[in-house]
């Protein structure tokens, strides 16, 4: 069990291992699953009963995904639409996601903000825009509130403390500082709520 703020959540790790190591789970359950795995979602979701998804679950390799597109699409997109069934329809009401930088491409100006064109030049970015539209929708159509954190430094080992403070820390903090979180383990983290009143909250 882990705070956050007054509140306790329960983490639980869905991961196939392709890419991951069940080592690197140091707190809660591992389930062993894959996100394109409808039947195996469900038993996770009917198991755990979570309040909120962490969706760090993709393919990120930008040379791979522009020798094997199709295999990233599969992947980062389909496991994601599934994924997003499955809240639907268990009432999983609350989604991070992990989305990336290379959604914005060749940038026209510097510094880059936030609200910068989205063009991505290879299908790994195009994989992670696609999702972010999924995720729109999804909370337009079913109520799952979304957030989309695009990682500028996936290799950032500090907290950024200046400028726009906590933005500039969701931007630029990543958790998987070495190998075993690194992008290219397909890992998502589902909060399983011990009782009603221990949820995850997002604003």
């Amino acid at each position: 069990m882990q705070g956050v703020g007054a509140r306790w959540i329960q983490p639980v790790t869905f991961d196939n291992l392709e890419r991951g190591h069940d080592w690197a789970v140091k707190r809660g359950p591992l389930e062993r699953g894959d996100l394109r795995d409808e039947k195996a979602l469900r038993r996770a979701f009917e198991r755990w009963n979570p309040c909120g998804v962490m969706h760090f679950a993709a393919y990120a390799y930008v040379g791979e995904s522009n020798v094997d597109p199709l295999k990233y699409y599969d992947n980062n997109v389909g496991g994601t639409a599934n994924l997003l069934k499955a809240c639907a329809a268990y009432e999983c009401k609350k989604f991070i996601f992990s989305s990336s930088c290379a959604t914005y491409g060749i940038p026209s100006q510097l510094p880059l903000t936030e609200d910068h064109a989205q063009q991505p030049v290879n299908p790994y970015g195009y994989t992670k825009l696609v999702v972010e539209r999924m995720l729109r929708d999804a909370e337009a159509a079913h109520g799952i509130r979304q957030v989309a954190l695009r990682y500028f430094n996936a290799a950032l080992s500090r907290l950024i403390t200046r400028g726009n403070g906590f933005a500039m820390k969701c931007r630029d903090w990543r958790a998987d500082r070495a190998s075993p979180w690194s992008s290219n383990s397909p890992v998502l983290f589902a909060l399983a709520r011990p009782s009603r009143h221990n949820r995850l909250r997002v604003r």
